[in-house]
């Protein structure tokens, strides 16, 4: 069964990327902290960013999608197929 999740098409909205990254994060079964260590942010920059309170650098943002696996295009997405996001 797809679990989709469907966003206003955004590219800036920070809330709605951070949904984004959190539930690519949650699927992928990795916890913030566990995320935040592996890409060199505090627990608070991943969680504020994951609120929508942080914008990250494209740097940042590479080294998130990289960690999860995910081309960076999909945090901008208006759609994500969740179901199709494995666990690590």
């Amino acid at each position: 069964m797809a679990m989709i999740i469907s966003l206003p098409p955004v590219n800036t909205d920070l809330e709605a990327v951070g949904r984004r990254l959190r539930a690519i994060r949650e699927a992928r079964g990795l916890g913030l902290q566990q995320l935040a260590d592996e890409i060199r942010l505090s627990q608070a920059e991943l969680s504020m960013a994951e609120h929508g309170r942080r914008r990250l650098d494209s740097a940042q943002l590479h080294a998130l999608t990289t960690a999860l696996h995910v081309s960076p295009r999909i945090v901008f997405e208006t759609t994500i197929d969740i179901s199709r996001i494995r666990p690590l």
